[in-house]
């Protein structure tokens, strides 16, 4: 068992009502982030650089994992969550405490809410989320292994799974804002809101690089099929690039072909790799249960690679 400390949904300074539009829409209500040690340090910095971009305040929550506690439980374990039922002063000294390190990992004096909660720590986010009404969930970011899956030691996915609202997966490594960011795209609505929420949390003056994967490369051995599906993807990069303008972002575009065995996936992070992406994005589709689970195969993949930051946008709420 251990403690993770999760900056959770951050309440604005300043913002607009739920019908109001602009060019920063993701950060007018509560941001939220997790991770433990230096990755939750990684992920505070990045909240940090962005309530400041956005007038927003950040809310922490601190969980405390119980999934693997032995019983009887040691005294540390035991003192923890009696912190986390106990008292007021006890809360408060806890909070205090929480504070307190974050201020010494950013070199910032931090007066950011906290919230201590205990339980699995992928479910306290995502349900402290939604309580607050969340619009983006920050936590840290690393590979994970098979080890990882069976021991269900997943958090950052398992959130991606669930949330209702965009979560950005960040690694040690990532101690500012993203100025190049790598979007995959599929011309879909959901591609269209992920980019635009990597926009909102770029640093000013950010590239994004849009890729579409093809896939199909390997069978179109038409040439007429193969124009066609060329002509499709020219016409998708068009509508984007009207779109994106109306934003004012700055972008390129870059077709990647695939073929057997080389995944979606890996074709992305090679490409990442080779211009030196920030943070790649991508929207998500699914809504069934299984879709669910599976979050899309690309996504999880990149996930779980866990060497470049990632944000995972869900889709809109159907009415």
């Amino acid at each position: 068992m251990s403690s993770r400390m999760t900056l959770a949904p951050l309440q604005p300074v300043s913002g607009r009502s739920d019908g109001e539009t602009g060019a920063a829409p993701l950060i007018r209500r509560p941001l939220e982030l997790s991770g433990r040690a230096v990755r939750a340090v990684a992920a505070a910095r990045v909240a940090y650089e962005l309530a400041a971009q956005h007038h927003a305040v950040v809310h922490v929550v601190s969980v405390v994992d119980t999934r693997s506690a032995p019983l009887p439980l040691p005294l540390d374990i035991a003192l923890a969550m009696g912190d986390a039922i106990g008292s007021t002063e006890l809360h408060r000294e806890r909070e205090r405490s929480v504070r307190a390190e974050l201020s010494g990992a950013l070199s910032e004096s931090i007066d950011w809410p906290v919230r201590i909660m205990l339980g699995t720590p992928s479910a306290a986010i995502v349900q402290e989320a939604n309580h607050i009404g969340a619009v983006l969930i920050i936590l840290g970011l690393r590979r994970h292994g098979r080890l990882d899956r069976v021991v269900h030691d997943e958090t950052t996915l398992n959130v991606m799974r669930v949330a209702s609202c965009p979560v950005l997966g960040v690694v040690t490594e990532m101690n500012k804002l993203p100025r190049r960011i790598l979007a995959a795209v599929d011309f879909s609505e959901g591609s269209l809101v992920a980019l635009r929420t990597g926009g909102a949390v770029a640093a000013e003056g950010a590239v994004l690089v849009l890729a579409y994967v093809s896939a199909m490369s390997g069978f179109l051995t038409d040439e007429g099929e193969a124009t066609i599906h060329e002509l499709g993807v020219r016409a998708g990069f068009e509508k984007l690039a009207r779109e994106l303008g109306d934003d004012g972002l700055m972008f390129d575009h870059v077709v990647l072909h695939t073929a057997p065995p080389q995944s979606p996936a890996q074709a992305l992070l090679e490409y990442a790799d080779d211009v030196k992406s920030d943070l790649i994005t991508a929207g998500s589709v699914q809504h069934s249960r299984l879709d669910q689970w599976m979050v899309g195969s690309v996504s999880a993949e990149i996930v779980r690679n866990g060497r470049r930051s990632v944000l995972i946008v869900p889709p809109r709420r159907r009415a």
